[in-house]
Formats: C-alpha cells, structure tokens, sequence
C-alpha cells in the first residue's frame, strides 16, 4: 500500500503532461492495492488522508477533461470541430524525404508536368524559332531574285569589236536576274534622252526598282583607242573606273547589300578584268600593229600599264554611314515592343482596381487612353536614346526629323501595344503562365521579316508586310537614311489599320475577361458556400 503522504505530495504538482501520466498511475495502482476497502474508507471519513484520496477520484478526471477542452479550444484554427467531438488528435502537415512513400502521387504529378512542359517548349522552339532561323538560311538559293540594271552605251565605228560585247556572255555566269540594255533600247524603254541615261540609271535605284545597276558609258573604246595611240587631242583619256559606274544603296538593307548582294557585281567586274587583261587588250594592241599604222610604234608601255588596271567605279548613292543606326533599326525594335508589355503591367494593379469602380464604357475609354498617353511618353523616351548618341535626323526631313520620328515611333508602339494589350489580357484569365509563349511569338513574327530582305528569303516571309516593325523600319530608313520616300504611305496605313482594327477589338476582349473573372468568383463562392454547408453539417 502506497503511504499516503507521497500521494498527497504527487497530486498538486499534476500540471503537465508527464506529471498527469505519473499521478494517473499512482491512482490505479491505490485503486488495485485498496480494493473494496476504498469505499468503505471514503464513506467513513475517519482520516484527512482517506478523505483526500476520494477527493482526487472525483476531481482528477474532471481536471483532465478541462485541460483537453482547453487545449482543444486554442488550436480551433488548426483543427476542425468534428476532431473535438470524436476526441482525435489533430492532424498536421510534416515534411518528409522526396522518396517517402506518401508522396508517391506527387511523383507522378511532377514526371507529368515534366513532361507536358518540356514538350510545349520544344514545340514552341522548334516552330517559332525556327521562323527567324529561316530568314538568314541559304539566302544564296534566292539569289536569282535579286533584280540588276545593266546599261551597255559603248559603241565604235573604229574598232570592230567593242570592249563590252563580251560582256552580256559574262554576265549570264553571274547569280541574280540581270536586265541588259543597249543605249537605243533603254532609251525606247524609260522614254529618255542620250544625256539622261545616266541619271535615269541612279533613280531607278533609288527607287528601289533595282538593287544594282552597272552603266557602261559610250565611247569607252574609242577613248581607249585614241589613248593607245597617244591621240587625246580634243578626246578624253581612258581610264577604266570612269566608263563603268556602279550604283548601289547600302542604307536600303544594311545587313545584306555589302554582305550579300554587292558581291555579286564584284564577281562579274573581276571576269571582266580577267578577259580585258588576258583576251581582249591584247587582241587590240596585235590589231593595231598588224596594220602598220605609223602611230603603233609610239605606243608607251607605260599607258598599256595604266589601261590594263580595269576597274569599276562604285557609287553608294545612300550609304549605311554609322554602325549606331543598328540600335534604332534591329535591336532597339525589339525593346520597343517589349516596353508596351512593361507599361501594361505595371499599370495592372491599378485597372483591376478601376474595374471595380468603373461602368464597363467608361472603363474601355480609360485603357484605352492610359495606354495612348503611355506610348506618347514613352516613345519620346525611346527617341531621346538616339538623340543622345546624336543621329541625324535631319537627312530627310530638316529640323523637324525628330518630330517625325517621334510621331512614328508613337504610332507604331501604339500598333504594337494594342495587340499585347489584347492579347495578354485574354491569356492572364486563361492560363498566365503562357504569356511568354505569346511575347516570344510576337517578336519573332515581327523581327524575321524585317531584318532581312523579302528577295533574298522564301515567299513565306512575305506576311511581313502586314507587320508593324517592318513597316516602322521602313519609315526609319527613310528618315535616318533619306531613302525613297514611295512606302511610306503604306507604311503608315498599315499602323494605322493595326491601330483602329487593335482598338475595335479592345472591347470584345474586355468582355472575354470580364465573363471569364465573373465565372471565377461565381465558382469560388459556390465552394465557398459548400464548405460552410459541410461544417454545419457536421457540428449539427
């Protein structure tokens, strides 16, 4: 029998757990040693001690019950109410090892989504990016589309065969699609003078009707002639660069012309010089001396020399002058797009608070003028950068080239920031996580059709005429460049067009995400209310 004053000392200290779990003994252990004799010795009240010891059967059970309810009412918020009638132990979250087999459905979710994401990328790298690709691929396969003037004026009624008769056979050898004309036919075709030939060879260039033009100019055999012999009395002395002209444009495709296109002429100028040094110079000199003219003895070798070296004259007529240009023309375009994605969403967070106060009318007219006075700030920011790297704008259009080129900056992020707004707005409510997927896409579309020529990439990349970058390069050009000036009237239709068509369809998508933000809150309280009716439920 255990003495009943170390029960009496082991009582007041039950405060916590271990201390309950030893008294909770000491009272079964009483309870077996003491038998039936503990309801006689509580119903005697002969000792304080047995009076104590019925005292704690009667009150420990209610202490422990008190402490549970307490216990139970101050984690409320982590255990449910069904868990204090039943008298569970709460249930909590733990972490564990990755390889843990509770977590063997979330390893199968995560190979899923692995495997879903991985997939989408690839499709999305291989299709959209291979866009771009395709535009600098094998351009030498497209190069028969590349349209070149050649204007043959050389005539003679002294020397038999001219110093330009071979050179139609030669050109046939050279890639690109080369239009010959003699002085007559091209005369009869552009409807011109002798002394227009030249200039009218220049504008057609500069007009874009051709990437390259070669002019061989008249007389150049009979100056040759006349030099050989030494008689240049009232004649001009030949010198090979002044009798052929080459005009070309680097500034119409900075990337392309000097790189791709230019080298073609080259080609046909070095066949040229071989078969004037090696066949056709000395074919002349033979003829000369077989005659016996008394003016072949005085040929100088030293002007045989000074004929020999042929050469062509090339006139870049709108030259890429400042490899800065680069920055406004390609890659700054790129972050010109991407600043109408960043104006959207930092202004986010105030449009979803707007949309709560604002009729839907009023709302559309508020983005849509956020978003106009947006770019015109921006585009002037975006402008500025190329003022401080001090481009000129003034080659076109004077004093007022910035203002022209502010405007069509403005312009053309509003083309550009209509279709993102449209667009992100509608895949935010759908699936956010795919917003880069339509950026990468956007860009891609837009850049690969304007940072190369159409003639030199396959047909397919012809949609870029309806593209907004494209159309804001060739703006640029102009400007920058002071090329012709024949586009632009295209150029800004279609900013414009993708404007007014970007704000028609502003409203539709605000009603899209409207539905779609109605059908979320609809469904989120429909949960909401099912989880109330279940609590209730059960408490009852």
């Amino acid at each position: 029998m255990v003495p009943e004053q170390a029960m009496e000392r082991q009582v007041p200290t039950a405060a916590n757990g271990v201390e309950e779990m030893a008294v909770a003994d000491i009272a079964v252990e009483m309870e077996k040693t003491e038998g039936r004799d503990s309801n006689t010795k509580c119903r005697s009240n002969d000792s304080s001690s047995a009076e104590s010891v019925c005292s704690f059967r009667k009150e420990y059970p209610q202490q422990q019950q008190q402490q549970q309810q307490q216990q139970d009412g101050g984690s409320d918020d982590k255990v449910s109410g069904d868990l204090e009638n039943e008298g569970q132990l709460p249930l909590r979250r733990s972490q564990t090892g990755f390889l843990s087999p509770r977590l063997k459905d979330h390893r199968k979710k995560i190979l899923r989504i692995f495997l879903q994401t991985n997939l989408l990328l690839g499709a999305v790298v291989i299709t959209v990016l291979s866009i771009y690709w395709g535009a600098a691929y094998n351009r030498d396969h497209y190069m028969f589309k590349v349209s070149v003037l050649t204007v043959i004026q050389d005539e003679s009624e002294v020397v038999p065969v001219t110093m330009t008769q071979e050179l139609p056979s030669l050109i046939s050898s050279v890639p690109c699609t080369w239009h010959v004309y003699s002085q007559s036919e091209f005369m009869d075709e552009y409807n011109v003078t002798v002394d227009e030939i030249s200039d009218k060879v220049r504008d057609l260039v500069y007009g874009e009707q051709y990437w390259l033009a070669l002019n061989a100019k008249p007389n150049a055999t009979d100056d040759l002639y006349n030099t050989l012999l030494g008689n240049t009395d009232g004649n001009r002395s030949f010198t090979p660069d002044s009798y052929f002209d080459v005009w070309f444009m680097s500034g119409r495709d900075p990337s392309s012309v000097r790189a791709s296109i230019l080298p073609n002429m080259q080609t046909l100028e070095n066949l040229y010089a071989n078969y004037y040094r090696s066949t056709y110079l000395p074919q002349l000199i033979s003829n000369i001396t077989s005659r016996g003219d008394q003016d072949a003895a005085t040929i100088d070798p030293a002007t045989v020399i000074n004929v020999s070296d042929m050469k062509f004259n090339y006139i870049d007529y709108r030259s890429f002058y400042d490899t800065v240009l680069l920055s406004p023309l390609q890659v700054g375009l790129i972050y010109c797009l991407l600043l109408t994605f960043f104006q959207l969403s930092l202004f986010g967070p105030l449009h979803a608070e707007m949309a709560q106060l604002l009729k839907p009318k009023h709302m559309i007219i508020y983005r849509i003028a956020i978003s106009w006075l947006t770019y015109f700030l921006l585009s002037l920011f975006f402008c500025t950068v190329s003022a401080i790297y001090r481009i000129n704008f003034t080659l076109a259009f004077g004093r007022g080239g910035f203002v022209v080129y502010w405007m069509s900056t403005w312009l053309l992020m509003m083309a550009l920031g209509g279709a993102n707004e449209n667009m992100i707005s509608v895949i935010f409510v759908y699936g956010p996580q795919y917003l880069g997927f339509w950026l990468t896409t956007w860009i891609v579309l837009n850049i690969s059709c304007s940072f190369y020529p159409f003639v030199l990439n396959n047909q397919f990349y012809r949609y870029g005429y309806a593209m907004p970058i494209h159309n804001g390069v060739d703006i640029y050009k102009v400007i920058f460049l002071n090329l012709s000036r024949h586009k632009m009237g295209r150029n800004y239709g279609v900013l414009v067009a993708w404007v007014a068509i970007n704000t028609a369809c502003f409203p539709f998508a605000m009603k899209i995400v409207g539905q779609r933000i109605k059908k979320q809150k609809e469904a989120a309280a429909q949960q909401q209310e099912q989880q109330q009716l279940l609590q209730a439920s059960a408490k009852s």
